[in-house]
């Protein structure tokens, strides 16, 4: 690997992860994690001219989504937590096309055009795309219509507005956006992975782990219940990442603190 920056944060990364691990072995398994990340890019350029009937058949209809119709009958949305795992685009495009109305909830590229062509990439594949700024009573709205709401939770924060969490036995800060919504609206939370089975064709899999869901109007400034909220989702996507350590692209310093 040539990218000096991302190499590093990669491997401080893994260090959490896979304490046990050589650095070599730790070396091989970011060269890997890279390498299934350039797939999914490669992945989402081409997603948008695939055949919508082999984008849907990417995921079947299993005891995923029977959950989480299940979790949908109480008309309080659903939201869902994932992380820059696997190929999550790709996921939420073929239960898009089942017919589940997902909102996903983005960042905005400092590059307009990029941003431009990556909002319209996912609205053609049946995602409404919310940008994350100031959009609170937007997603209330949408989880109250009982709409998927999608989240990317693996943001390391170092600026305020966060919870701290332990991840991989170590303190970090991360957005506490789900653990607040889930309290304040009553909607469930879904912790969701999707990892990339080969890397030459559409083949993913699906893992989930329900949240208990909340009480509506709970006290979602409460920063207890947020943080044993957002410590529960963490614990959950711990072991997705320990399943498959390739499959998470983290090219940031995770453990800021390092």
């Amino acid at each position: 690997m040539v990218w000096v920056r991302g190499r590093k944060n990669m491997l401080a990364n893994y260090k959490h992860v896979l304490p046990n691990a050589t650095e070599s072995e730790r070396r091989k398994i970011a060269r890997q994690s890279l390498e299934n990340y350039c797939c999914y890019i490669v992945d989402f350029a081409r997603l948008p001219n695939i055949p919508p009937c082999l984008v849907e058949s990417a995921l079947a209809k299993d005891e995923h989504f029977e959950a989480i119709d299940r979790a949908l009958e109480r008309k309080r949305g659903l939201i869902v937590v994932v992380m820059h795992f696997g190929n999550w685009d790709l996921g939420a495009s073929s239960a898009a096309l089942k017919g589940y109305p997902i909102t996903v909830l983005a960042e905005t590229f400092s590059d307009r055009h990029l941003d431009k062509l990556i909002v319209s990439a996912r609205e053609k594949l049946g995602l409404k795309v919310t940008k994350i700024e100031g959009t609170a009573p937007s997603i209330i709205r949408d989880l109250r219509s009982n709409r998927l709401l999608a989240i990317l939770l693996d943001r390391p924060m170092q600026d305020g507005g966060g919870v701290q969490v332990k991840f991989f036995g170590s303190d970090l800060v991360v957005p506490a956006g789900p653990a607040r919504l889930a309290l304040r609206t009553g909607a469930a939370i879904v912790n969701v992975a999707f990892p990339k089975l080969r890397s030459n064709d559409l083949s993913i899999s699906m893992l989930s782990s329900f949240v208990a869901s909340q009480e509506e109007d709970s006290d979602h400034n409460n920063k207890d219940a947020v943080q044993k909220l957002t410590q529960t989702i963490m614990d959950e996507h711990e072991k997705f990442i320990r399943l498959h350590p390739t499959q998470w692209y983290m090219f940031r310093r995770m453990w800021p603190l390092d």
